[in-house]
């Protein structure tokens, strides 16, 4: 009886738990839910994060980590185009560089703003 019980409560605990949470949400539907998603508003399924702040380059083009994407963002994004040897600043996926138009025109609609949203670092400025 006792062996039984033991096991009942193991398999609740090991399989019944995740369920108890409630559903898991991926808003951008990469297959990553939000609240492990480094770019948790855009769809990134290799969770590119190049310059390792928990925010994805899909949504990151706070280079200084201010917590605003500003002229300083500018100057390192500008000294980046059309390199291949630094990858933080290229916003597409799988990032492979160079650094071109595409990443540029992501830049300029980020210039002015904040980077993220990321569930992994969810309130810190890095990405909130």
């Amino acid at each position: 009886m006792k062996r039984t019980l033991v096991a009942a409560v193991l398999a609740l605990l090991l399989w019944g738990m995740p369920a108890l949470a409630g559903p898991q949400t991926d808003t951008d539907l990469d297959g990553v839910v939000d609240n492990s998603d480094n770019c948790s508003d855009d769809a990134n399924p290799d969770q590119d994060d190049t310059d390792g702040d928990d925010c994805g380059n899909l949504c990151d083009a706070d280079y200084d980590n201010s917590g605003l994407v500003g002229f300083i963002d500018f100057s390192a994004f500008s000294n980046a185009y059309g390199s291949s040897s630094d990858l933080g600043k290229d916003h597409t996926e799988p990032v492979t560089g160079p650094v071109g138009f595409i990443d540029f025109s992501f830049f300029s609609g980020a210039y002015g703003s904040t980077p993220g949203p990321s569930g992994t670092t969810a309130g810190t400025t890095a990405c909130p």
